[in-house]
């Protein structure tokens, strides 16, 4: 009777452990893919983009949030990396808040990036497509995702990232 209980608990065991690992894996392993037609954004004058107009030249998109300070922590280093860039690397800056509160922002910062609003929220991507702010997607210049990167990018690991989409 003992050992039946203890291979029914062992299987139990074994399935719940799968089920984690499973979890854990698409959750946080798995980068997941979102291509540039997928994303429904607009300027600030609330005009339709294509993200697709940025092919030809490697592309940063940061995901992120007046309200998070991670995400205002590291414009400046942003900005630090598009300045030695230069015009070889496009920089888009997606928020899912309203364009009046993406453009006070915008126009109280000395940033040269594109902010852009998405059409819907960042969460409506697909499963486990933008579940941490800051999330930034690398893109070479034929529009392929390369990197994905979530939490806090300094100056020396954007620039490492920017290299390798270049």
């Amino acid at each position: 009777m003992i050992k039946k209980s203890f291979w029914k608990g062992f299987t139990l065991g074994c399935i719940i452990l799968i089920a984690t690992a499973t979890l854990v894996y698409s959750k946080f392993i798995v980068s997941p893919d979102i291509s540039l037609n997928q994303l429904e954004v607009l300027d600030l004058k609330g005009n339709n983009i294509e993200l697709s107009e940025y092919q030809g030249k490697p592309l940063v998109v940061n995901y992120w949030a007046t309200w998070c300070a991670p995400c205002l922590k590291e414009f400046p280093y942003f900005e630090e990396v598009k300045q030695r860039f230069g015009d070889d690397v496009n920089f888009v800056m997606i928020s899912d808040e309203t364009i009046d509160k993406i453009t006070y922002f915008s126009n109280s910062k000395p940033y040269s990036f594109n902010f852009l609003k998405s059409s819907k929220k960042l969460s409506e991507y697909g499963l486990n497509e933008i579940t941490a702010l800051p999330t930034t997607y690398f893109y070479d210049a034929q529009g392929n995702l390369i990197v994905k990167h979530t939490s806090n990018l300094n100056v020396e690991s954007l620039a490492e990232l920017i290299k390798r989409i270049k």
